[in-house]
C-alpha cells in the first residue's frame, strides 16, 4: 500500500511543479496576469507533496535518502525549493520561480528514471561512511544555493539588456530590479559555497582511498574542483575588485554550468549497472 502512496505523491508532485513551470513561463511571456506568488504557491505545494514521498519511499525501501544517487536527486529538488520560498519575499524574487519549478519538476524525473529509478543503487563496502551523508547533503544543499544564484544572475542579464535597450515596459516591470537581483546573487552564492567547500573536502580525502575509474570519473573531479575556482573566484574578485553586476553573473553561470555538468557525468555513470565511483557527483 505504501507503494502506491508514494506513486500517487510523486504525481502529485510532478504535476505541482509542472502547473509553477507553466504558470511561469506564461507570466515571463506576457500572456498572463497571474501573480508571481501562485506559483510560488504551487512550488510550496509540489515540494511538500514530493517532502512526504521522500519520507515514504524511505520507509518502503528501508534506506537513507541520502545515500545513493536517486534518493539525493529527489531531497535537491526539495532544498532547492525550500531555499527558494524561503528567501523569495526577502529579496524579492518571486520570479526566479521559473526557474526552480523546471529544475524541481527535472530532479524529482530523474530521481524515478534515470540509472534504476526509485531503487537503491548498492553501494561499494568502501564508501559506507559516516561522512557519506555530510558528503551528499553538504552538496545538495550547495548546488541548489548555486541554482537560485544562477536563476538571480540569469535574470540580471535579461533585466541589464532590457534596460539598455529602453525596453521598460512587459517583461522589465515583471521582474524585480537590478540591485535586488545582484544582492541575492551574491548571497546565494556566500551561503552555498562553504558548503560546496566541505563537500569537495571530503570528496578529496576519499580520492586518497577510492581509485578512481576511468576518464569519466577523472573529468567529473575535475568539473568539481573547476567550480570550486570559478565560485571562489567571483566571491574573491568581488570583494577585492569590486566585481558586481554582468561580470559576476557572467561568473556565477560558468560554475552552475560545471557543477550541473559533474550531477549529469555522475547520473550517466549510475545509468551504467556497472559504474563505481564516488558519490553525489562531487571529487
Amino acid at each position: 500500500m505504501n507503494v502506491y502512496v508514494a506513486d500517487a505523491l510523486f504525481l502529485a508532485a510532478s504535476l505541482a511543479y509542472l502547473a509553477a513551470t507553466f504558470l511561469f513561463s506564461r507570466i515571463l511571456l506576457g500572456t498572463s496576469r497571474a501573480p508571481a506568488w501562485l506559483g510560488s504557491r504551487l512550488i510550496a505545494l509540489g515540494a511538500s507533496l514530493q517532502g512526504v514521498h521522500v519520507i515514504v519511499w524511505s520507509l518502503v525501501l528501508h534506506a537513507c535518502p541520502v545515500k545513493g544517487i536517486h534518493f539525493p536527486m529527489s531531497v535537491f529538488a526539495v532544498i532547492l525549493c525550500v531555499a527558494y520560498l524561503s528567501m523569495r519575499t526577502r529579496y524579492r524574487i518571486d520570479v526566479v520561480g521559473a526557474f526552480v519549478a523546471p529544475l524541481a519538476l527535472t530532479s524529482l524525473l530523474a530521481s524515478r528514471f534515470v540509472g534504476g529509478g526509485t531503487q537503491m543503487v548498492d553501494q561499494a563496502p568502501r564508501l559506507k561512511s559516516a561522512l557519506l551523508p555530510v558528503h551528499v547533503a553538504a552538496n545538495l544543499v550547495g548546488i541548489a544555493l548555486f541554482s537560485l544564484a544562477f536563476g538571480a544572475a540569469t535574470l540580471y542579464l535579461v533585466q541589464e539588456h532590457l534596460l539598455k535597450a529602453k525596453r521598460i515596459e512587459g517583461l522589465f516591470q515583471r521582474l524585480p530590479p537590478l540591485d535586488a537581483l545582484d544582492r541575492a546573487e551574491h548571497r546565494f552564492l556566500l551561503a552555498g559555497f562553504p558548503l560546496l567547500t566541505i563537500g569537495i573536502l571530503i570528496g578529496t580525502l576519499w580520492a586518497r582511498q577510492v581509485e578512481m575509474g576511468g576518464a569519466a570519473d577523472i573529468l567529473r573531479a575535475a568539473f568539481g574542483y573547476l567550480t570550486w575556482l570559478l565560485i571562489a573566484g567571483v566571491l574573491l574578485l568581488r570583494a577585492a575588485a569590486g566585481w558586481r553586476g554582468r561580470r559576476a553573473a557572467y561568473g556565477t553561470i560558468a560554475g552552475f554550468g560545471f557543477a550541473m555538468l559533474v550531477l549529469i557525468l555522475y547520473l550517466l555513470r549510475e545509468a551504467n549497472p556497472g559504474a563505481h565511483g564516488h558519490v553525489a557527483g562531487m571529487p
